[in-house]
């Protein structure tokens, strides 16, 4: 197994000694220029503890460096993060979370390092991405550490298979990579087949996903299947409109490795009323959520991609308002028709300047224990993030 881990590392490297390695002569041209941006972030969170109930709080901080080059039909591209968090939980339960995120516990290559993990300071930096892209328009390659994303869903997605994220994220836009060959082809505009193969450090880790993919009239309709890890995923996803409202759905038929089997469906209904306001509403059914366990979902970030909620009955309404074009109000409010229970997440956001953001938001629980949302705590964040 060493042996192979050694492969895909010397393979990795390989990818990025490509990156850095082009002759210089030829980077001159306005097409092959080497591309550098990034972002700083600070956010810094308050809620309590899911074990002890006392008061926690972390004030996360983040430099990302995107190094991006074209030498057509090639396209590379490298991400660094280098993360630290100050907090006051590390001997409880609730910081295993942020543990389980590491790469070392979700993908067969290991690109995190971290420094530094004590009472109150946890350092890790990280590849975030590492991946190079052959580029035709009919054909398409990557290969490496990137983002697969399957899914049409706002909130609970059964399809997205690779980069599932948890609809209560703060970090919408942060999706763990996977090393992955990524195959695309597309003999048609409107037509298409994708084929993702994610090697794990063995064959029960592994996973493998196909999707057929075809525009029909004013619907993008894709049938997918997969092997994810031990488990195998089947379904049809849509996305389209009925007349000016966006329509989209996912149907999957889960086997996990038990043989155990069961339904997922989410569909959504998502309409502009005006220039100022949007709404997006979905309803999710989880076939799945008999026999959840609610550790589970906060003490494993693996375990929470798997099983996406622990009640079988969840509405959820995504609502926006523009009050300037540089001051927007979102809030999303989820609730569990099983347990009776809620959460609603206001939020504001403000563009300072061109390339400063920042945001200001809660998630309010409510809910009796062993509900959906009932057994969490209030959380408050403050997020201030500058792009280069």
């Amino acid at each position: 197994m060493m042996k192979g881990v050694t492969m895909k590392k010397y393979f990795l490297c390989l990818i990025l000694l490509s990156f850095f390695s082009q002759r210089p002569g030829i980077a001159f041209g306005e097409e092959n220029k080497l591309d550098i941006s990034g972002y700083y972030k600070n956010l810094l969170t308050s809620t309590k503890s899911l074990e002890t109930k006392e008061a926690i709080t972390a004030d996360l901080q983040r430099l990302r460096l995107e190094i991006k080059k074209v030498l057509s039909p090639w396209q590379f591209q490298l991400t660094l993060d280098n993360e630290a968090i100050v907090h006051d939980f590390a001997n409880r339960s609730d910081f295993n979370f942020i543990r389980s995120k590491s790469q070392n516990r979700l993908n067969s290559i290991d690109l995190d390092k971290t420094s530094v993990d004590s009472d109150h300071l946890y350092l890790k930096h990280s590849l975030y991405r590492a991946f190079v892209k052959y580029y035709q328009p009919e054909f398409q390659i990557v290969a490496g550490k990137q983002g697969v994303d399957w899914g049409k869903m706002r909130f609970y997605s059964p399809l997205d298979l690779f980069n599932t994220l948890s609809p209560l994220e703060i970090e919408r836009d942060e999706r763990i990579g996977i090393d992955a060959l990524n195959f695309n082809y597309a003999p048609e505009d409107l037509s298409g087949v994708n084929f993702v193969a994610a090697p794990g450090q063995n064959g029960e880790l592994t996973s493998l996903g196909l999707k057929l993919y075809r525009t029909i009239k004013t619907y993008d309709v894709s049938f997918i299947a997969g092997q994810i890890k031990k488990d195998i995923v089947m379904g049809v996803s849509f996305d389209g409109y009925i007349q000016k409202a966006g329509f989209r759905g996912e149907i999957s038929h889960t086997v996990l490795d038990n043989e155990r089997s069961f339904p997922r469906v989410s569909v959504g209904l998502d309409y502009t009323f005006s220039d100022k306001f949007d709404a997006l509403l979905e309803q999710f059914y989880n076939g799945g959520a008999d026999d959840n366990d609610p550790a589970a979902l906060t003490s494993s970030y693996r375990k929470s991609q798997q099983l996406l909620s622990l009640k079988k009955y969840l509405s959820n309404l995504w609502m926006q308002y523009r009050l300037t074009p540089l001051v927007k109000l979102n809030t999303y409010i989820l609730y569990d028709w099983e347990g009776k229970s809620v959460v609603v997440t206001p939020e504001v956001s403000y563009n300072i300047i061109q390339n400063m953001d920042i945001a200001a938001g809660t998630q309010l629980f409510w809910g009796k224990s062993g509900s959906e949302f009932g057994d969490n705590e209030h959380f408050y964040y403050l997020e201030i993030k500058w792009f280069f």
